[in-house]
């Protein structure tokens, strides 16, 4: 994941320097700017292709937002939803991000991390799907004016879009889960809380009520795992026994936001963890204890 954010330092380089025209500019048939103060539901597809990051979307009003993740015969990779606040520029952001998610082994700046917490507002985001045709997707509320980017975190790529005018209501899909992130013990105060009747398909709910952004990475694992066994394989270089097919991860998200995506995994126990730096250290937070296990029924 680490290596996902210095690629995102690179695109935000690029269109720092090149313009959003020579890295993947917004494009779309046409904009969605309803007039009505209400709708259904608003729909973005996001297109991973090889000449870039392509929205359908140019400009939507603030509200609940549904975003698809289709591969157009592009790069694969994460696509992250997130905004820059006033004051906090391109150029800041990408010096901020490498070095908070320096090369090698160099411990990242702490008070780079602190900027990018205080700075950029994550949204979430979800993989590109490996097979064109398939669609990944997931729901959260566009809460503020101004511009969004959409960057492919594995493929030094990304795109804009405008949000402007009067928050208009729209429709959430209804959660079947949920993993909450929380204040909780250990040294990150930080801790994932997942619901105890989770269906194994269907539209997972995540919330950050904590004081850092975070990240879902879940994974199907055998049923005798323990945290120990985790942490223990996260010290290691070898590849852990106990994991199972099924699993995903999630983009960033900043507190205070609720990041609703589409899922489908086997029956089974699961872990989840967040490898986000702390602010307080640096120190990701799946090493500060950031880890929990749950089923999926």
């Amino acid at each position: 994941m680490q290596t996902r954010y210095r690629a995102a330092a690179t695109a935000l380089l690029l269109t720092a320097t090149t313009g959003l025209a020579a890295t993947g500019a917004a494009h779309a048939s046409g904009t969605h700017h309803p007039g009505a103060r209400a709708a259904s539901k608003l729909v973005v597809t996001i297109k991973s292709k090889a000449s870039g990051v392509k929205v359908s979307e140019t400009k939507i009003r603030p509200g609940n937002t549904i975003f698809k993740v289709k591969n157009a015969g592009g790069p694969n990779g994460l696509m992250q939803l997130m905004r820059l606040k006033s004051g906090y520029g391109l150029n800041d952001a990408f010096a901020d991000f490498g070095a908070a998610f320096p090369q090698g082994n160099t411990p990242p700046d702490v008070a780079a991390v602190r900027r990018i917490d205080k700075n950029v507002v994550f949204y979430g985001g979800m993989e590109t799907p490996h097979k064109a045709g398939k669609v990944n997707k997931w729901a959260v509320n566009v809460d503020h004016t101004g511009t969004y980017y959409v960057v492919n975190l594995d493929a030094n790529a990304l795109t804009s879009f405008k949000v402007a005018g009067q928050h208009q209501r729209r429709a959430m899909p209804g959660a079947t889960g949920t993993i909450d992130a929380a204040p909780g013990p250990g040294g990150a105060g930080n801790a994932f809380k997942p619901g105890k009747h989770n269906a194994h398909q269907g539209w997972m709910n995540t919330t950050n009520t904590a004081h850092e952004p975070h990240f879902v990475v879940t994974q199907h694992v055998k049923e005798k795992t323990t945290k120990k066994d985790i942490l223990k394989a996260l010290s290691s270089n070898a590849p852990p026994k106990f994991f199972l097919p099924g699993g995903t991860d999630t983009g960033v998200i900043s507190p205070h936001h609720t990041f609703r995506w589409a899922y489908g995994f086997p029956k089974g126990k699961y872990f989840v963890t967040c490898f986000w730096p702390s602010k307080s250290d640096g120190m990701p937070h799946a090493f500060m204890g950031m880890i929990s296990l749950y089923h999926l029924s």
